[in-house]
C-alpha cells in the first residue's frame, strides 16, 4: 500500500488504560495469585490459559484471556503462539460475542496483541474475525468493550494491509462512534486514537482530497470535556493535515487559515451574546 509504514512489534495498553493497580492485585483480578501460573514453561501456561477458556466460570475465562493476553505481550518470539494463531482468535472472538463486558474487552485485547505478534502475517487471522468486531463495535452496549474493539479492528486492518476502500470503511465504523452522544472517553479517546493510525497507511493525496469533511468530523472533539479525547482528536487533526501539506502545501495553509478565521467568528458571536 502507497505511503504504509508498517507497525513494530509491541504492547498494547491494558484493559483500564489508568490502572495503577500492583501486578499481583491485577493478576488477583482474573482469578489467580499464585506465581507458580505464571512461571511454568510457556507450552504448560499457554495450554493451561487456553483450557480456561472454556471453563463455565466467567472468571476462570478472564483469567485464561488475560494470561494469553500477558504471554503474547511478554515474549514476541514464542513460535508456539503462531501455530494456534487461529485457535486464539476464535477463543478472543468467542469471548466478545458471549461472554460479559471485562471478557469481551479481554478477547479484543487478545486479538489486538495477537495481530501485532503476526505482524504482516496476520492477513488471514484477521479474516477470520473482522466481521465480528465490526458487528461488536457497532453494536456492544459498553463504552470501555467498544473501546477494545476499535484497537484490535484497526490493527487488524493496518498490519494486514487492507487497501483504501477497506480502510476507508474502518474509518467510517470508528467516526460513528465520534457521533454517539452517549458514548464515554474510554470509547473515544481509543477510537481517536485507532483513526489517526489507520490513517497513517493511507497515501497523502487520498487524505487530502478528503480533508474538509474529516475536518467537520473531528473539530467538534476538540473541545470536548475530557482531556484524553481532546488530546487524541488533536493529533488524528494534525496528522490530516500533515498529509495535506506534504500533498498539498498552499491548499493546507489555506484550510488552515478558513478554520481559524471560523474559529475567531465563533468566539466574537459569543462574547456579543
Amino acid at each position: 500500500m502507497p505511503g504504509k509504514t508498517k507497525a513494530k512489534r509491541g504492547g498494547v495498553r491494558g484493559i483500564d488504560d489508568g490502572d495503577s493497580q500492583s501486578t499481583t492485585s491485577t493478576r488477583s483480578m482474573y482469578g489467580s495469585d499464585n506465581e507458580d501460573d505464571y512461571n511454568e514453561a510457556p507450552t504448560n501456561k499457554t495450554n493451561s490459559f487456553i483450557d480456561a477458556l472454556t471453563e463455565k466460570r466467567s472468571s476462570t475465562r478472564e483469567w485464561g484471556l488475560y494470561g494469553l493476553v500477558e504471554l503474547i505481550k511478554s515474549s514476541p518470539e514464542l513460535e508456539e503462539i503462531e501455530t494456534i494463531a487461529t485457535e486464539l482468535a476464535e477463543h478472543g472472538a468467542n469471548a466478545i460475542k458471549k461472554g460479559g463486558a471485562k471478557e469481551a474487552a479481554l478477547g479484543a485485547e487478545l486479538l489486538a496483541v495477537l495481530f501485532i505478534f503476526l505482524g504482516d502475517n496476520c492477513e488471514e487471522v484477521f479474516q477470520d474475525v473482522e466481521d465480528t468486531l465490526k458487528l461488536y463495535l457497532k453494536n456492544h452496549r459498553t463504552s470501555a468493550v467498544r473501546g477494545k474493539l476499535a484497537e484490535a479492528l484497526a490493527m487488524g486492518s493496518f498490519l494486514s494491509g487492507q487497501d483504501e476502500v477497506d480502510v476507508c470503511q474502518v474509518l467510517a465504523l470508528l467516526q460513528a462512534e465520534f457521533n454517539d452522544a452517549k458514548a464515554t472517553k474510554d470509547a473515544l479517546a481509543p477510537a481517536l486514537r485507532s483513526w489517526g493510525l489507520l490513517l497513517s497507511s493511507l497515501p497523502d493525496a487520498f487524505v487530502a482530497a478528503r480533508v474538509r469533511p474529516w475536518v467537520v468530523v473531528l473539530g467538534p472533539l476538540l473541545e470536548h470535556k475530557e482531556l484524553d479525547v481532546r488530546t487524541a482528536a488533536t493529533e488524528s487533526l494534525a496528522a490530516v493535515y500533515e498529509a495535506a501539506w506534504r500533498h498539498e502545501p498552499e491548499q493546507a495553509k489555506a484550510l488552515a487559515k478558513e478554520v481559524l478565521e471560523g474559529e475567531e467568528e465563533e468566539e466574537g458571536e459569543g462574547e456579543e451574546e
